[in-house]
């Protein structure tokens, strides 16, 4: 019998919907792995292509099924677990995914609602998200978790499943999402007394999404409290690592140099520096360079 890893599990998501899953499978090493897995399903249930959400698979599609879920799909999100090996050689990667227990179902069941940091394209096509500042950094939701291979999984929150909920639904979406956010939450202090106080915010042992504590309502007031200054400077290295100063403190220059040259590569948050003062207002100063054209730009 086939182990898990020999299979491509691809599970097809309804509607926005965690609660409506459908699942096909097929060999691992298969070119139309994904086409295959569709058929199952279509024969499971009539549904139409123009209802699937997302569709996740175990092992990254091949050219063949990229094709097929360009034509089919072209409006879901994709995701997958283990890419495919270059050459013909499976036996390295089939050891790898034996030795993972990550795949979406998990994620959709044992998941957390958090909030994520976007910048601006890219997923912000599928993705429910609002914008922060400038039409640039916008704040999205996705339901995530660590996995005991220590991988992430996200499910991110889709427009059309935000644009279908009530305002209600809206509200304890939020509540709990930062609720999610705000458990755990440390501010670590470091003194400098040149530079002044430059403050860590973290979250448990893996700082999941600890820069989206710039959503929270009393960021700013905790901040500027172990700073002692109302305008703050905050660097977001990466999704999961925050630094803030006073903005005339001697931190400044160096927070702008780390998100500059942050290693980074998660793909939706571009590194950035922020300016932050007590009435809320956001402004971004700095970016890494990417070479991205901002959506609102023209070209």
């Amino acid at each position: 019998m086939d182990s898990p890893a020999d299979l491509n599990l691809v599970v097809f998501q309804v509607n926005g919907r965690d609660d409506d899953l459908l699942h096909g499978a097929a060999p691992a090493r298969a070119e139309d792995a994904v086409r295959q897995a569709w058929r199952q399903v279509r024969e499971q249930r009539d549904v139409q292509a123009s209802e699937i959400t997302r569709i996740h698979s175990t092992w990254q599609p091949s050219r063949v099924d990229r094709v097929f879920l360009a034509g089919t799909f072209p409006r879901a999100e994709r995701t997958h677990d283990f890419d495919r090996p270059a050459g013909d050689d499976w036996s390295k990667a089939i050891e790898a995914a034996r030795a993972a227990e990550d795949n979406f179902v998990p994620t959709e069941r044992d998941g957390e609602w958090l909030p994520i940091l976007h910048t601006y394209d890219g997923p912000l096509k599928l993705y429910a998200s609002l914008p922060l500042v400038d039409n640039r950094l916008h704040l999205g939701f996705a339901k995530t978790t660590i996995t005991p291979a220590g991988r992430i999984g996200m499910s991110h929150l889709l427009k059309n499943r935000f644009e279908a909920m009530t305002g209600n639904e809206w509200q304890e979406l939020l509540d709990e999402a930062c609720g999610n956010l705000a458990r755990g939450l440390l501010f670590g202090v470091h003194d400098d007394e040149q530079k002044g106080r430059l403050v860590t915010v973290e979250r448990g042992d893996d700082n999941l999404c600890a820069a989206s504590a710039i959503v929270l309502g009393q960021f700013h007031d905790n901040v500027a409290h172990h700073v002692g200054e109302d305008r703050l400077v905050v660097g977001l290295v990466s999704p999961d690592h925050i630094y803030v100063a006073g903005a005339s403190s001697g931190w400044v220059a160096e927070i702008e140099d780390w998100v500059r040259t942050s290693p980074d590569t998660s793909g939706d948050l571009v590194p950035t520096v922020l300016l932050i003062d007590g009435a809320g207002n956001m402004e971004i100063i700095a970016e890494r360079p990417t070479g991205r054209v901002p959506a609102d730009a023209t070209v």
